[in-house]
């Protein structure tokens, strides 16, 4: 399975900040995965208004991804 699971963002001064899960085979070879994780963030990184882009890669949904981090 290959998907977009959550996208978010968050402005920060007059840019923001993003952050992308997907989901990736769990057979997919570790070094496909990584490039596939770092071309994404780089093209994000390329759109104007985006300062910065984090790319989390997973190989399921049964989660939720805001439950991994730390509600402020």
């Amino acid at each position: 399975m290959t998907r977009i699971d959550s996208i978010q963002a968050v402005h920060v001064g007059t840019d923001f900040f993003t952050e992308v899960d997907i989901v990736l085979p769990g057979s997919m070879p570790l070094e496909k995965a990584h490039d596939i994780g770092i071309e994404l963030q780089n093209q994000l990184e390329t759109i104007d208004d985006i300062e910065r882009a984090y790319v989390h890669l997973d190989f399921e949904v049964t989660h939720m991804p805001p439950s991994e981090h730390k509600i402020i």
